[in-house]
């Protein structure tokens, strides 16, 4: 995600764990740790039709903060996203898997099975700091776009290993891809979205009960993103992945585009019902608490509420809150708003948005 206050650093983080991951020793994950325990299921509550999920950005940069999130997320709900780019090293033509892609495969693997989790695999190919740049390309790709061979070749072979080796529930390809429209232009757009189409069906092939789709940014969608005046609703974008495109997935932090809750109309996605027959899903959302351990969280604690009352109306598969804990970060770090997305603050102490959320959690899941 862009917008006009903050960007994503924190990206750059989750690329140094993995990196991290690779070079430790031993094949075992670390073991699980967890904070309070989970809502317990109230079986008067109204159901709900959404699984509930965090992503899996650690604290910190480490294995056993890795394990720790994981551990989290299944107290938190029945869903973990799993986002970053492809090692396009590993699987360019006459590649091989690194022994750093394996190790990160069984960890992972080992921690959703452990924790009773289900896979939401994203493949962002992309920089979130700038969609319009790829990110983590190897020096003989440096340059290159998505009408290379050896990328789309690299792209493809990582989608299927992916796909075959995790099985998971979901799986996007492809991360807020309207905003790489948006910097590159409808030619570069057209050659991602030949790529997609190649991945969703070497995807299916392998695991064809995944649910396969790109995400869109929902604030450039409304073309509000950035504060400044509305532009062109970008909706004929999602018409391009069609029929390939089993959900109709969206990012969403609206913080980017109001400086207050009260300013966000009531109806902010009464849209998304309005565009196509696919279940519309919330790939991540967030919104800050006002300061990093402080106890003004109202803000957060409301738009949760929304969030779960549009979930609610839209019949939704599922909804990622994208930070389940604030990251250990020093004030210099850059990382502004998204610092302070969690439903925990950085030493653990939950916040009041965390009780919307368990109140949520205990409804009976139908």
């Amino acid at each position: 995600m862009e917008c006009r206050r903050f960007r994503w650093p924190v990206f750059a983080f989750t690329l140094a764990l993995v990196a991290l991951l690779g070079a430790c020793g031993g094949d075992d994950a670390a073991p699980a740790a967890t904070l309070t325990p989970s809502a317990t299921t109230d079986a008067g509550a109204a159901p709900r039709a959404f699984q509930l999920g965090v992503s899996s950005l650690p604290v910190e940069a480490s294995e056993a903060a890795y394990a720790k999130a994981f551990a989290l997320a299944g107290q938190l709900g029945e869903v973990v996203l799993i986002q970053r780019a492809p090692p396009w090293a590993d699987f360019v033509p006459g590649g091989s898997i690194s022994p750093r892609t394996e190790r990160l495969t069984r960890i992972e693997r080992d921690l959703a099975r452990q924790n009773d989790l289900r896979l939401l695999l994203a493949i962002d190919p992309t920089s979130p700091s700038d969609r319009g740049q790829l990110a983590g390309l190897p020096p003989s790709l440096v340059g290159r776009d998505f009408s290379d061979k050896d990328v789309r070749a690299s792209f493809i072979a990582y989608s299927k290993y992916m796909a075959l080796n995790y099985k998971p529930a979901y799986m996007a390809i492809g991360v807020e891809v309207d905003l790489f429209y948006a910097r590159r232009g409808s030619a570069a757009f057209r050659n991602f979205v030949s790529l997609y189409f190649e991945a969703y069906d070497a995807v299916k092939e392998v695991s064809p009960n995944t649910l396969v789709f790109a995400t869109f940014q929902y604030e450039n969608l409304l073309g509000i993103l950035g504060g400044g005046p509305p532009e062109q609703p970008a909706w004929s974008l999602v018409d391009s992945f069609q029929p390939k495109l089993d959900l109709l997935a969206i990012s969403t932090f609206p913080g980017s585009s109001f400086e207050n809750l009260g300013d966000m109309p009531s109806g902010f996605y009464d849209e998304l019902a309005d565009h196509g027959d696919k279940p519309v899903v919330f790939f991540s959302a967030g919104w800050a608490s006002q300061e990093a351990g402080g106890d003004d969280d109202t803000s957060q604690f409301a738009y949760l509420y929304r969030l779960f009352a549009a979930a609610d109306s839209l019949r939704s598969p599922f909804l990622i809150w994208f930070v389940a804990r604030d990251p250990e970060v020093s004030p210099d770090d850059g990382l502004g708003p998204l610092a302070r997305m969690g439903l925990y603050d950085a030493s653990g102490k939950p916040k009041d948005a965390l009780r919307v959320w368990n109140s949520n959690l205990s409804r009976p899941l139908r």
